[in-house]
């Protein structure tokens, strides 16, 4: 009488191991990136809301609302000392009086993993560190500012170079108050045909 095994033996299970291993530490620099582009789109997006809320509340409020950046931690109890910094890591919003907090963010939010408790990501604000809208929605800039976010421990951006993995993202915000985010690796070409991502 023959018996027949079940289950797998040893090697076969060795030889499953290690092909899960070799898929693994193939795909393991694409998801790096991928987390890497999905960080930078998060702050990206989570720095343009705080801009379109600075611009709501001044309407809302019929006065004048700052969108600023800062090193120091905001806070409501910060509100009136909070210094405004280009390229700053955190944001606040506030009336432009300093006398009322609206809403505040830090770029170390969900990165707690990181013992710096920094994140990766970078604003270059082009030397603008405060934003005032007005009641009527515009903004008291002289010319139009461009923040840009790029993730330099995630490499050089796409279309930069040399180019790179990163996604990297402008938010442009004109003198009359309109702001939107937009891709400065989309091509002259492309934005002719209608891209609507280009800068």
């Amino acid at each position: 009488m023959k018996v027949h095994q079940q289950g797998v033996s040893i090697i076969e299970l060795m030889v499953a191991v290690v092909i899960t291993g070799i898929l693994f530490a193939l795909g393991l620099p694409s998801f790096t990136t991928y987390l890497a582009n999905a960080k930078l789109r998060t702050t990206a997006e989570s720095f343009l809301s705080g801009i379109q809320l600075t611009r709501a509340e001044a309407v809302r409020r019929n006065s004048n609302i700052q969108f600023v950046l800062t090193n120091d931690l905001p806070s409501p109890a910060t509100v009136a000392t909070t210094n405004a910094v280009a390229n700053g890591r955190h944001w606040m919003i506030r009336t432009a009086d300093l006398s009322t907090f609206i809403e505040a963010k830090s770029s170390a939010e969900g990165t707690s993993s990181n013992p710096n408790n920094a994140s990766p990501v970078q604003i270059n604000s082009g030397g603008v560190s405060a934003l005032t809208f007005t009641s009527l929605g515009g903004s008291t800039l002289g010319a139009t500012a461009t923040f840009q976010f790029t993730n330099p421990s995630g490499g050089n951006c796409k279309g930069a170079n040399p180019s790179g993995p990163m996604r990297c993202l402008n938010i442009v915000v004109s003198i009359g108050g309109q702001v939107r985010l937009c891709d400065p690796a989309v091509d002259a070409a492309a934005i002719a045909a209608g891209d609507t991502r280009g800068c």
